[in-house]
Formats: C-alpha cells, structure tokens, sequence
C-alpha cells in the first residue's frame, strides 16, 4: 500500500495561498536558491577563465564583485533557513519578493558590465517572470515583469545618453549603438517579458481554480467522514452496554438452567451468545476504527516484538487447532525491539493471524515470520487458504468489505478486519501489501519502523 507523503486527513490549503503551509513554500524554494548558487559560480567561473585565463576585455573586478555580492545574498538566506523555522506564509513570501528585486538588481549590474543592450544574456530576466508567475499570483507576477522591464530600459537609456558606463563587447558590432537597434531590442524585451508574465498568470490561475475546485470537494469528503466517525462512535458506546448486559444474562441462564434445561432451550440460549459474542467484536472493531490522533510520543513504549507475535500465535493455537492447522513461527535473534503503540501492534498481529486461521483450509499451514532489516521490521503471515481474487486485492482493505471467496466461506464476520489493520499500519508509519492466489492461499506482508513517528505531511 503507498505511504503518501501527505496525509489525506489534513485540508488542502484555502484559495488566498497557494501552498499547503510555510514549510511547503521553504521546500519549494530550495531548487530556487540551488539556481541561485549556480548563477553566482557560474558567472565568477566565466568571469575567471575569459577575463584572467584569456585576457578578455571585460571588467573583471566588477563581474567578480558583483557574483561575490549575489553568493553572499544566499549564504544569508541559506542561514536564515536554517536558524528560523516556516511558520507564516506571509513572512516567507515577502523574503522571496526581497530575493527576487536583489536577483534583478544584480542581473542588471552583471549586464551593464557586460555589454548591456549587446549581451544576448538580457533575455535571463524572462527565468525570474516565470518563477515569480509559479511563486505569486496576477498582480504580483506583473510587479516582477515591470520592475525587470523598468530596470532594463534604464540601464539601456542610461548607457546610450551617457549617463552610465558602457562596456562594449568585442564581438558586438556597431549597430548594437544606433536607436533604432536599441529601440527594437527593448521592444521586443518588453514584449517577451510581457507575454511570459500573462501566460505564466494565465496558467497558474487555472492550476489554482482546480486547487480551489478539490480543496472544496475535500471539504465535504472530510466533513462527510467526520459524520461516520462521529456515528461509528455514537453507536460503539450506546450498545456496547446493553450488548454486555444480554450476554450476562444468557450466560446467568444457562449456569442457573443447568442440565435440567431441555436440550433445544439450551440449544437456542448457546447460539444466542454466539451471536452476542459476534455483536461484541463487530463493536469492539467499531471502536478500533474510530480510534485516532493517539500517535503521540508519551504514547510510545519498547515493545519486544518476538514476544509480542508469539503471544499473538499462542492465543489463537485452539483456534487452529479444530482445523488441524499447523502454526509455524520464524522469529529472528536477537529479539526485534520497537518503540511503537503496543495495543495498536497487537491488533496488527492478532487480525492478520486470525484471517490466516480462519479462512485457511482444513489441515492446512500457517506461517508467520519476522525479518530484520536494520531499520524497519517485516512481518510476513501466510496461510495455505481461499486466498483473493487479484481484482479484490485493493478492496479487501475498504471497511465493510469482504471478498467473495471470504463470503462463501462464512458468514460470520465485518469486514472490518483488515481496514484496522491497514489504519493502524499507516498510522505507526508502515505499509502492508498482500500477495494471493485464489484456491492457493494469502501472503501479508507489513513493514514498520523501529520508531514509530508520524508520517510527513
């Protein structure tokens, strides 16, 4: 079963932010200062080997300066990330906006030095259009695209009326000086830029109204099983009393009745707390499923593994014992110590171990296993049984379902089982996959941590 990185109980973020939380956006912005690194080494290695290595006309103490300026600018951000923790969107969004005009006033200089309205390189302004268009929303993208427009121009009119030092490329011809190749070059800059921040908003718009379309379907989903969880619960604690209560008494009959009960009355009254002991596990497996939010560290104990799942075996040996079943355990030494929920484990343990059991063939074998794998553990139960049909696979883990083998074999049962399982698994951080053959049998594999500890959001 996939280990999803984010957890389907936990709300898409509303439609005034584009990311989840304030760490997502610092993720985000990794890639960002990693580009940021390239660009400053890049220019400072170029820099190096053109004007130093060959003797190129280019002005070497300013490019140099000016990289050295932009490495420093990250190793302040760099340290700023690492001593201060993502908490308000708001506070790193306004950090990228101060990245970006610093980014955009050194690739202004860079340019000036380098040739300016002559340095094809002008079109690099376009890369920071389109990580403000997928960072920032309409308006914002636009203020980027301006200022970008507006500090190109004025470095290109500052140079061509004097106002700036121009620093002419070798390469470059003399029309890169005439107006009319000044004006064309910056028309079409303008139009570049322009274009790319209203289609870079364009999209970004549409990829936030589908956003907006499932953090609202999301909404009613989890509203929707807050609704089943709050009823599963309702129920669990208005009849498991009166449940209890009319087993005692069955049972009170009974011991009281005696021999001197005709048969059939005994009969009825014994098939009556069949039911009611089936009625109290469908209620206890109620219970189970509701549980959550319990995966907490104060809640984490050691749990010696080994003794745990032998335990599991041993209460279930009667169990197999009326269908002739063998029961091989394969334990590892040293024992396998968790630090995990022990009671959710146990349930793990004791629904794999008795699915095995009970829809398993007469005289057939039960297998379970521990395999250490440095830092995860896997338990693998096997049985010889009805096993699943492969288009059921995924469903059997849904609450309430049940194969069709599990049907014709028995009636008895929720289909509860196996959905606690697979809540408890996620929930200590594991995954469990199943392996099966209809007629050949089942094999169930789940994998946990040493350390159980909530999954990544």
């Amino acid at each position: 079963m996939r280990n999803d990185l984010r957890n389907p109980n936990e709300p898409i973020a509303p439609a005034s932010s584009q990311f989840v939380s304030a760490a997502s956006l610092r993720a985000r912005l990794d890639w960002f200062n990693k580009l940021r690194w390239g660009a400053a080494f890049g220019v400072m290695a170029v820099v190096l080997i053109a004007g130093v290595g060959l003797k190129a006309p280019i002005e070497v103490r300013g490019l140099m300066l000016t990289g050295a300026v932009l490495l420093l600018l990250n190793t302040a951000y760099e340290l700023r990330n690492r001593r201060f923790k993502a908490v308000d969107i708001a506070v790193e969004l306004r950090l990228v906006k101060v990245q970006m005009v610093c980014d955009l006033l050194a690739l202004t200089v860079l340019l000036n030095l380098s040739g300016g309205v002559e340095n094809p390189l002008l079109f690099l302004y376009v890369i920071h259009v389109i990580i403000a268009s997928l960072l920032f929303k309409g308006r914002e993208i636009f203020q980027i695209a301006w200022l970008a427009i507006f500090l190109f121009t004025a470095d290109v009119f500052g140079e061509y009326f004097g106002l700036l030092p121009h620093h002419h490329l070798p390469t470059a011809g003399e029309v890169a000086h005439e107006l009319s190749f000044v004006l064309m070059t910056l028309g079409s800059f303008w139009l570049v830029i322009l274009f790319c921040a209203y289609v870079g908003a364009l999209i970004m718009k549409h990829n936030r109204s589908i956003k907006d379309e499932l953090a609202a379907r999301q909404a009613v989903l989890l509203a929707e099983d807050r609704a089943k969880t709050d009823f599963f619960r309702f129920v669990t604690h208005e009849i498991k009393s009166p449940v209890n209560t009319a087993q005692s008494g069955v049972e009170t009959a009974l011991e009281l009745g005696g021999e001197s009960m005709a048969p059939s009355v005994r009969d009825v009254l014994e098939r009556a707390i069949g039911r009611l002991k089936q009625a109290t596990k469908i209620i206890q497996d109620l219970a189970d499923l509701t549980r959550g939010g319990i995966l907490k560290e104060e809640n984490l104990t050691e749990v010696d593994f080994n003794d745990l799942v032998s335990a599991a075996v041993d209460d279930q040996r009667d169990l197999a014992a009326r269908s002739s079943l063998a029961m091989n355990v394969l334990l590892p030494d040293p024992p396998i110590i968790l630090t995990t929920i022990r009671n959710m484990a146990e349930t793990i343990v004791a629904n794999l171990v008795n699915n095995s059991i009970r829809y398993n063939r007469e005289g057939g074998r039960v297998s379970v296993r521990l395999v250490d794998t440095g830092k995860r553990v896997r338990l693998v139960v096997e049985d010889q049984g009805i096993g699943i049909a492969e288009e059921e696979q995924d469903l059997i883990f849904d609450e309430f379902y049940r194969s069709t083998e599990a049907r014709e074999t028995s009636t008895l049962g929720t289909g509860l089982g196996l959905a606690i399982v697979r809540k408890f698994v996620e929930e200590l951080g594991g995954t469990i996959e199943v392996d099966s053959t209809v007629g050949r049998g089942s094999t169930f594999t789940v994998t946990l941590p040493r350390k159980s500890r909530k999954r990544r959001r």
